[in-house]
């Protein structure tokens, strides 16, 4: 079982008609409900890709010359599941496919359907793997670069000395925004009085969330200087 929803369907891309032929009999008596698409080009397999599970996909396509028909289905699509085929005189060149972005390689004329069925389900597996901890990695960066802008507005205020206190924290106006402009500073002035400022800014993002910190920076700074 290829995948647990409704689309389960596997991109073949194989140029002659034997093998294809072959390779579409094998998975039909292991799952004969796994919808199996043949496209005999490159191309035209590029027009195929949308809601398919899994690409099998033969290295000597025509037109095509070691990994570039991988990189050509990679570049269409970077969150494929891609199993290569290889002849029996190619195992290295389906290890260099597994370097350059396939989730495994198969060598025509040493699989089976129960083979093919394994290959392909861990394929899906691997990829989703894969994708969902790029996507974490993403988020975590994101995170990251959004607290270190955050620190602009969130200051210290400089209190010490008055009988003031404050207590803040950061919360984005918008679902899944992560900054904002907007910005706030107290500060203790020179004469004994504290000043506080609140600044709206129009905009989200870390565009308007730097205009903000400068903002924030330069009140400060005005303040202290006793303007």
């Amino acid at each position: 079982m290829i995948s647990s929803g409704a689309a389960r369907r596997v991109l073949l891309v194989e140029d002659d008609p034997g093998d294809a032929f072959l390779v579409t009999e094998l998975l039909a008596e292991v799952d004969p409900e796994l919808a199996v698409t043949v496209a005999t080009t490159v191309g035209s397999a590029l027009e195929q890709l949308a809601g398919c599970d899994c690409v099998l996909l033969d290295l000597n396509m025509p037109g095509t010359a070691g990994l570039a028909s991988l990189h050509a289905v990679l570049r269409a699509d970077d969150h494929a599941a891609v199993c290569v085929l290889t002849g029996l005189d190619d195992e290295h060149l389906g290890m260099a496919a597994v370097a350059a972005g396939a989730q495994d390689y198969l060598v025509k004329g040493k699989v089976d359907g129960e083979v093919l069925i394994r290959a392909l389900r861990y394929a899906v597996e691997r990829r989703r793997a894969e994708t969902s901890m790029l996507r974490l990695r993403e988020e975590e960066l994101a995170a990251a670069e959004s607290v270190r802008l955050e620190r602009g507005l969130l200051p210290s205020p400089l209190l010490a000395g008055s009988g003031v206190r404050s207590r803040q924290y950061y919360r984005s106006g918008r679902r899944r925004s992560l900054l904002g402009g907007d910005f706030f500073d107290a500060v203790l002035g020179p004469d004994g009085t504290v000043h506080a400022i609140i600044g709206d800014v129009c905009g989200h993002g870390p565009d308007e969330a730097a205009l903000g910190a400068l903002l924030r920076v330069s009140w400060r700074a005005l303040v202290l200087a006793g303007v």
